[in-house]
């Protein structure tokens, strides 16, 4: 059956060192929060203005599916600050 309850969804942009590879930094960020995470995907790679030399600039979309209630802004604060802390330990830095 499908979710009684409509997912989340949220948009990151890392910026991290051309080597990183993107999959390194996906698996990170689905391993951030196994309960509330249901997909992570690759939207966009970017190097140019902007991006330091050196670095490129990866969007993610993060899907977030609540199970018994809708999220709560301070429960998608926290599960988005351990997506950032995933990206930290992987080599990604938030790009803002």
């Amino acid at each position: 059956a499908p979710p009684a309850l409509q997912a989340v969804t949220r948009d990151f942009a890392f910026l991290a060192d051309t080597g990183l590879s993107a999959d390194g930094l996906i698996r990170a960020i689905r391993g951030a929060d196994k309960t509330a995470i249901v997909d992570v995907r690759l939207f966009d790679v970017f190097t140019g203005a902007g991006v330091p030399d050196g670095q490129k600039s990866v969007a993610i979309e993060v899907v977030l599916q609540p199970a018994e209630r809708s999220f709560t802004d301070d429960e998608l604060k926290a599960i988005a600050d351990r997506i950032v802390a995933a990206a930290a330990k992987a080599g990604g830095v938030l790009r803002v």
